[in-house]
């Protein structure tokens, strides 16, 4: 049996989305990539800058929500772990 997760659901949601995105979307996933060598500072300014970016181009609402979650390092963490699984 599993521990309960530490996400609420809107993050578990989120976090879907995201890897769904990272998976299918290059640019998206190296971007994504770029983050794992950042403090925790210089991360959380990238993924202001990209929102900020997103929401210029008016981008969709729900994919800007699920980027900004990773602002969370918990959220973080579990995408880092998602989406290694997901490049297996």
């Amino acid at each position: 049996m599993q521990p309960p997760s530490p996400l609420t659901p809107v993050q578990v949601d989120s976090l879907n989305r995201l890897c769904r995105i990272i998976k299918a979307d290059k640019s998206m996933r190296k971007w994504f990539h770029s983050l794992e060598n950042l403090p925790s500072n210089l991360r959380a300014n990238a993924i202001m800058q990209i929102t900020t970016e997103m929401r210029q181009n008016e981008e969709d609402p729900a994919l800007i929500g699920a980027v900004c979650c990773i602002s969370d390092t918990d959220v973080y963490n579990a995408a880092v772990s998602a989406v290694r699984e997901l490049e297996r």
